[in-house]
């Protein structure tokens, strides 16, 4: 059978979340561009319209965006009359619209291609989100001369910065914090804000400046107030004025909106244009094959988005109540970070605090707070009298208790944690539906990520939560499970070490094995049997977080963060752990090599070398993580530090940095080679990273596909509703798909044996709701 020639389309939407305004599309490489105009169209012509949609296939740009929308519409048209005007219709659409997401309607195209998605699997991905880089206690006198000798020196891609004020503003003097105006030092910023659009790829491709953009384009009045996780116009407001508190709505905004896109020359030709970019972006990325694993997932995460999954109201507003109680309880107003300082900083001494620095500011993080809420009194130590000795930690021995500030960190993350919760309630409560939003690759692991203002990533996993989530609709079985223990089965295929893959084929865990480093004198059996206990007491679970922080790049320095053990202890069971798993450091080596371009072979104070590193780090089943941009920045932190410009050394000023004196321009060298090795620190954890997390995400979106494949294409009722959150898999489905779908999940398992011949998943059918999962 000859497959129909997909279409190439694209939307505009009234706001993010609103209702379609004009689609804009054409049939294959030559036909001409439509643009249709759904408001002033008869409803007939648009169902028809989103049909051939399906049956022919799809070429888009962020398919889970407009897959969406186009579900949201059709669902909603479909309880209209097909002769309706829908703008002679307004607040009927609205009130169609809530009703339509609890409609058995899925919309399932026959073939789909992301070009976005598939940008991102190559060196486009550089345009995804990244942190800041920071070039720390620059002297006064030179700061924004390295800013702009940076700026010169390093010749950026406008795509990194398109969606900045001022794209042209890159490394940029920071002002000092306001208690510390008179400070001799700034620090130095780079500042991301890349663009991963369409016209910004498309120009970035051709070269071509003449791209009218969506600013340029703006509809005259703005746009709606809308709210993602529950994106229907009454979740807002009511007829007939469509404002409330929470603002106005979509229905408030669409006569000027459908006006806009229907009859403004330039807001068409900008519609129009989209349709052409596709096209040549498409070609320029060799017209790769349809129907790869994201762009289908693409597609199947906007239909299920809309549709939603079954919440319990009740439970959750029962909990709500329980949280906002235990906010009402606190004596301290913990909302501000000030009072938060001030209550922990009274039970601590000044030495004590500089545990709080970050960046040399207190920080009430929560990172911070889980350290300070490990603490235990202390005493010096009878054996040393304070200097230091076997026998306790720097000089003190614990007494056994709690450490007030630990106690009171407890406090704030409780409250925090309270806060967080009502949060999350409050939003699906509102919703009354759980309309779960993913980015389809929302890392650079290949790995989903949460949007549109609810993560269903960053659930609490805990079972009190997780039953207020059927997920399931009336008439459908809640089916589903985890991958066990994946991230060590994974590291047992990506490492190979022989004496590990022995330990774990006869059925001991990782977690505990290695706490026998962490831990010295504590065995297997007394780690394991930790295992639930309250906080710190809990072995088990100090271990798994030490594991997993060195499975994702980290070492000494990690554990003794993550574990909470001394800064020697966690350097003697990173050593030990290396010396007895000679294979498995070899293989961890191996990566962090790769991306180690400044070298020291002399050891610390010694000349540095520059080795030239990798482009990019390929994980199992093929997904590159490319450093290309972190790269270029490294060789020219390294550069400039080798060799800094005369008229700096001319200066003949010293600074006082890190307790000892140096020249200005000496310390802006020394500040250099501290940004650069810590790029460089992190490019190595994140390669580290990737070998792990990524197979796991490819696996996951795999098994989601072949799920996703008893979906009939095109229009039909709702089969299964595949979602994948980190290690698992939730999949309402109808009930005589249930045995089958468990065969595929088995077969896939057996088959991915092959690659990772630890890998296991459970899998349970007929689940009352999530927290029920295997």
């Amino acid at each position: 059978m000859q497959m129909s020639t997909p279409i190439y389309f694209d939307t505009e939407t009234c706001g993010l979340h609103g209702p379609i305004v004009l689609i804009q599309w054409a049939e294959g490489e030559t036909a001409p561009i439509n643009l249709h105009p759904v408001w002033d169209t008869p409803i007939g012509e648009t169902l028809d319209l989103i049909e051939n949609l399906c049956s022919s296939g799809v070429i888009a740009f962020n398919l889970a965006f407009d897959w969406f929308h186009i579900c949201q519409m059709y669902t909603t048209f479909m309880q209209m009359d097909r002769d309706w005007l829908p703008i002679e219709h307004i607040d009927t659409y609205a009130e169609c619209e809530e009703r339509a997401r609890w409609l058995n309607l899925c919309l399932k195209p026959a073939h789909a291609f992301d070009i976005m998605l598939h940008a991102r699997k190559g060196p486009y991905q550089s345009t995804m989100d990244r942190d800041d880089i920071r070039i720390k206690r620059i002297p006064v006198e030179l700061s924004q001369q390295l800013a702009e000798e940076l700026n010169k020196r390093i010749i950026l891609n406008d795509l990194y910065f398109a969606r900045k004020a001022d794209p042209k503003r890159r490394w940029e003097v920071t002002d000092p914090p306001t208690d510390d105006l008179e400070s001799r030092f700034r620090d130095i910023c780079l500042k991301f804000a890349p663009s991963s659009a369409l016209k910004a790829l498309y120009g970035d491709v051709t070269g071509d400046k003449d791209i009218l953009l969506h600013s340029d384009v703006d509809v005259p009045g703005g746009n709606p107030d809308e709210l993602g996780y529950a994106p229907y116009a009454l979740a807002i407001a009511k007829p007939p004025y469509w404002a409330s508190e929470k603002g106005a709505a979509w229905p408030a905004y669409i006569k000027r909106h459908a006006q806009h896109w229907g009859y403004n020359t330039q807001a068409r030709k900008y519609a129009e244009a989209d349709v052409r970019y596709l096209r040549v972006l498409y070609n320029h990325f060799g017209r790769p094959a349809l129907d790869d694993n994201d762009s289908i997932l693409a597609a199947a995460i906007g239909a299920a988005r809309w549709h939603g999954y079954a919440i319990n109201v009740d439970m959750l507003h029962q909990l709500c109540e329980t949280s906002r109680s235990k906010i009402r309880d606190c004596k301290h107003s913990f909302g501000s970070t000030d009072v938060c300082k001030r209550y922990l900083l009274e039970v601590m001494s000044p030495t004590e605090q500089l545990a709080m620095e970050r960046d040399g500011k207190i920080s009430t993080k929560g990172t911070v707070l889980e350290e300070l809420a490990r603490w235990r009194e202390s005493k010096v130590c009878p054996q040393c009298n304070g200097f230091g000795c076997q026998e306790c930690d720097a000089g003190l021995v614990s007494t056994g208790g709690k450490h007030p500030v630990a106690l009171r960190a407890r406090e704030i993350l409780d409250f925090r944690h309270a806060q967080k919760e009502i949060n999350l309630l409050s939003k699906l409560i509102l919703a009354q539906r759980f309309h779960a939003s993913f980015k389809v690759i929302g890392a650079l692991s290949s790995r989903m990520a949460g949007a549109d203002g609810l993560n269903p990533q960053g659930i609490n996993r805990s079972k009190y939560i997780r039953r207020c989530f059927p997920l399931a609709d009336d008439g459908e079985l809640l089916c589903g499970g985890d991958l066990d223990a994946s991230q060590i089965a994974i590291s047992d295929a990506v490492y190979g070490d022989p004496k590990i893959h022995a330990e774990l084929l006869a059925g001991r865990k990782l977690y505990p094995i290695f706490g026998e480093y962490l831990f010295p004198g504590q065995t297997y059996e007394q780690i394991v049997a930790t295992k639930g206990l309250p906080n710190e007491k809990d072995l088990y679970d100090r271990s798994k977080k030490g594991v997993l922080a060195m499975l994702f790049g980290g070492e000494s320095y990690t554990l003794q963060t993550r574990v909470g053990i001394t800064e020697e202890g966690a350097d003697d069971a990173y050593r030990r752990w290396c010396a007895d798993h000679p294979v498995w450091a070899a293989a961890r080596r191996k990566y962090f090599d790769m991306f180690c371009s400044m070298r020291q072979p002399k050891g610390i104070g010694t000349k540095v070398e520059w080795h030239e590193p990798a482009d990019f780090v390929e994980a199992m089943f093929g997904f590159k993580r490319y450093f290309t941009l972190e790269n270029r920045i490294c060789k020219t932190l390294y550069d400039l530090a080798q060799d800094v410009p005369k008229e700096w050394k001319d200066l003949g000023i010293k600074v006082v940095r890190r307790d000892r004196e140096q020249t200005a321009h000496g310390a802006v060298a020394s500040a250099l080679y501290a940004a650069a090795f810590a790029l460089q620190a992190s490019n190595m954890r994140a390669a580290a990273n990737h070998v792990i997390q990524s197979p796991e995400a490819i696996l996951l979106k795999d098994l989601q596909c072949r799920i996703w494949g008893i979906q009939p294409t095109g229009i039909s009722k709702w089969v299964v509703r595949p979602m994948n959150v980190h290690d698992e898999l939730q999949c309402p489905m109808v009930p005589e798909v249930a045995d089958f779908v468990e065969s595929i999940v088995r077969g896939f398992i057996t088959e991915m044996k092959a690659y990772i011949p630890l890998i296991k998943m459970g899998w349970s059918k007929g689940m009352a709701n999530w927290a029920e999962k295997s």
